[in-house]
């Protein structure tokens, strides 16, 4: 179709348009000739109201009736002016008024007639209310006789010829339109057909209809294009299932691809290279104005500025690995995240070397111990009993830290994915806790507890309890531990007091790390895992909660545990 338009209009626009330039010129020049007759009609008045002039005197009365009785038979307004400007004779005015009409010297006919001799103008009269012909011609006594005769002529004669002009326009155009038409079908119906072809294999169409030619040379053209098309077709079958083979590949690595083109243009990026960069590589782009980050742009422009292909690059305090492959004017980029890994072999390291150190010293003594009670029978038993004494204590440490590296572990697996079933009643809990310590420790313990249910594990409250208060009850020099667990408005809080001595306000973060102890303990007499503290972390944690240590108003230490229920989510599993 728009192939018929194209032809049609290719026709019709230029004969169309030669049509109507020739229409609008004929017209004006039948106007203008019409106009120059009717001049050369008021030249020839004037010579005869001119000669007429001479026998009369124009000033008086009687002349101007006679000029006002030629004017209401011809329509024909004569006017005399003199040399000043100053009207002397007007047929349309009364003889009366003529004094106090305006000076004409200004009028475009008058100030021609005076200087040049003859005038000619076409204007709207104020005093006939009507368009006006003028022409002014001066005397041979310097006086300018003036002739105005209405436009209503020329504009009749204008609209009868106008009227025709059109009709005439309106049929021929008409025909040149029919013609147009047919003559565009005939041209356009081949190119049609290869357009409707060319169309449907745009547009992706897996079976397109082939019409039929009826001129051998477009049959052959649309035959050729039918193999063409098969051939396309299988070829983009098995592109796309190669595209969507590397689009699945490239989504699932855990690296960054980037390829750019010339000026650094982004011509495709994975979605590891968003998630992780928070920016959208948009094709098409500059990569430098995907962002206003100077320190990513910072990032991507050491990146491009290396010479070698593989090295390594910090941003934000993260470390990524780059491999940089230059394929013609392209660059491939791969880009991988090694920040958890080198914490997380830092981390191995550290903690490989604190278990062995932690494991080494209760096993040293053990094997310590035994050797040389296997190897001195005659050893006294007061002896014999403080070794057996020193070697089941080793046991129990190194039991009590094997405990402790299990539940730890344990708990870093569970993550967040886990749900409390059931309500767990803080009063139970804090029976048990009563009845454990009421004969383990040597220190008076008192418990304020809400009578209330909370959707926290009871294991998890035993736990973050009892490593507290085991800490409380170990190092404290005081003679009471006090524990307290309140509902307010962030969740479940859990404190424990001592009575000191103080820990370092320096110390207050790291003593919830693993393995770490303080420089100086407040009790010599006991030596911990240094692992409770990272538990009760780690289940603050869990429960989108918070620890933290202060001083209490009795000069010893106040830990603060905040945990969250996990009701919401129990109700949306």
């Amino acid at each position: 179709m728009r192939s018929f338009a194209k032809v049609f209009l290719v026709l019709f626009i230029p004969i169309f348009t030669a049509l109507a330039l020739t229409f609008y010129f004929t017209h004006g020049m039948m106007m203008s000739n019409a106009r120059d007759e009717l001049l050369q009609e008021m030249k020839h008045k004037w010579i005869i109201l001119a000669q007429q002039s001479k026998d009369l005197n124009l000033t008086t009365i009687e002349s101007h009736e006679r000029w006002g009785e030629l004017t209401r038979q011809t329509s024909l307004r004569i006017t005399l002016v003199d040399r000043g400007g100053r009207v002397l004779l007007d047929s349309l005015v009364p003889f009366e008024r003529i004094a106090e009409m305006e000076n004409h010297k200004g009028r475009l006919e008058i100030k021609d007639a005076i200087y040049a001799g003859d005038g000619f103008a076409i204007r709207f009269s104020s005093t006939t209310d009507m368009q006006m012909f003028y022409f002014a011609r001066k005397l041979s006594d310097d006086r300018v006789l003036r002739l105005a005769y209405p436009a209503t002529y020329v504009e009749s004669l204008q609209q009868e010829f106008t009227e025709q002009m059109i009709r005439a326009f309106f049929c021929l155009s008409l025909v040149l339109l029919l013609l147009a038409l047919y003559f565009a079908r005939k041209v356009s119906l081949p190119v049609q057909k290869l357009n409707y072809i060319a169309d449907n294999i745009e547009s992706g169409r897996a079976n397109v209809h082939f019409p039929r030619f009826k001129d051998p040379s477009m049959a052959k053209i649309a035959s050729l294009i039918y193999r063409i098309y098969s051939s396309m077709q299988n070829k983009n079958l098995q592109m796309e299932r190669d595209q969507q083979k590397l689009e699945h590949i490239l989504n699932s690595m855990d690296q960054g691809v980037l390829l750019l083109g010339k000026e650094n243009a982004i011509l495709h990026a994975n979605p590891w290279m968003e998630k992780e960069f928070g920016v959208d590589f948009i094709p098409g782009t500059s990569l430098f104005q995907t962002t206003n980050d100077i320190h990513l742009i910072n990032f991507f422009n050491g990146i491009l500025e290396q010479a070698t292909e593989t090295f390594r690059i910090s941003l934000h305090e993260e470390t990524f690995d780059i491999n940089v492959k230059q394929v013609d004017d392209q660059k491939l980029l791969l880009i991988r995240n090694l920040t958890r890994q080198i914490e997380y072999e830092a981390f191995k390291a550290e903690l490989t070397g604190n278990i062995s150190h932690e494991l080494k010293t209760p096993l040293a003594m053990i094997m310590g111990y035994a050797e040389t009670l296997r190897d001195t029978p005659e050893i006294e038993e007061r002896t014999r009993q403080r070794f057996l004494d020193n070697i089941y204590g080793s046991s129990v440490r190194l039991n009590n830290l094997i405990n402790d590296i299990i539940e730890l572990h344990k708990l870093e697996s569970v993550g967040g994915e886990f749900t409390v079933d059931g309500a767990t009643s803080l009063a139970e809990v804090a029976e048990q806790i009563r009845a454990f310590y009421g004969e383990s420790c040597d220190k008076t313990l008192t418990l304020d507890v809400d009578p209330a249910h909370v959707h926290i594990l009871q294991e998890h409250l035993q736990s973050v309890l009892t490593n507290l208060i085991d800490n409380a009850c170990k190092y404290s020099e005081g003679n009471s531990v006090a524990a307290s667990i309140r509902r307010c408005d962030e969740g479940l809080m859990i404190t424990v007091d001592d009575q000191g001595p103080l820990i370092a306000e320096v110390e207050h973060e790291r003593i919830f790390e693993r393995f770490y102890t303080c420089s100086q303990s407040r009790n010599k007499q006991y030596s911990g895992t240094g692992l409770g503290l990272s538990i009760v972390k780690h289940i603050a944690n869990l429960y989108q909660g918070a620890v933290r240590l202060e001083n209490n108003p009795e000069g010893g230490n106040r830990f603060f545990v905040l945990l969250q229920e996990k009701r919401i989510m129990a109700e949306n599993k």
